[in-house]
């Protein structure tokens, strides 16, 4: 299965022409996207962003970011062509994806937000044998270093990742951490920001290849 995996839009309408377009090209069996169409607002941009995203695959998976107010939830639920993944499980093709949005609590507080002690606890509601994670929030210690190098994953996600073992693991929300990490039979990937005009195409089969894409900014 071919993935196209996109992340933290922030309002850049040039960003989403591109990812639509990359789509045409790729031709992916499933897009997914790890959340923040939006810096807080408008969410007249962010719906026409999710329009934007109907149709461009037969699936089509998205999770909310921090920075989307918690009401996205409402117009994704609404969306034809598109599958909210937050705090729910589905299979495709036979792979089961499970997916949470939002983050744990920022330096400056941010619209879709939670405390890492209890951030992975509705996931681990619906995430029991699913293969591919989709989250906005990195897990501690993989694709969650920011330009300081500190690490700002959570602590909870990684509990559970720990114990559920997935094959994959999909996150956004650190800009300068995309790139693929491996641990334990388990790939963890940051496609990068599409605010910057970066993506990932993720080969989902026996073997798990990653390969990143850049537009021109």
């Amino acid at each position: 299965m071919k993935l196209l995996v996109g992340a933290d839009l922030h309002n850049n309408a040039r960003g989403m022409e591109w990812f639509c377009r990359l789509a045409d090209a790729e031709l992916p069996d499933a897009v997914v996207f790890l959340g923040d169409f939006i810096t807080f607002s408008p969410m007249s941009f962010a719906r026409q962003a999710i329009r934007d995203l109907s149709g461009l695959a037969d699936s089509v998976l998205v999770v909310p970011g921090n920075c989307d107010p918690r009401d996205i939830l409402l117009d994704l639920e609404k969306a034809e062509g598109v599958i909210s993944l937050h705090n729910r499980q589905v299979e495709i093709e036979g792979v089961r994806y499970a997916g949470k949005g939002g983050s744990i609590s920022c330096p400056s507080p941010t619209p879709f937000e939670e405390n890492d002690d209890t951030f992975a606890e509705s996931l681990e509601r619906t995430a029991e044998g699913a293969e591919v994670l989709v989250l906005h929030q990195p897990v501690r210690g993989y694709r969650d270093a920011v330009s300081s190098r500190q690490r700002v994953g959570s602590e909870s996600l990684r509990k559970l990742v720990d114990r559920l073992k997935p094959r994959l693991v999909l996150s956004g929300h650190i800009h300068e951490a995309q790139g693929v990490d491996r641990e334990g039979g388990t790939a963890f990937v940051n496609p990068g920001a599409l605010l910057v005009m970066n993506a990932a195409v993720v080969e989902y089969g026996e073997t798990i290849e990653v390969s990143f894409r850049k537009g021109d900014t």
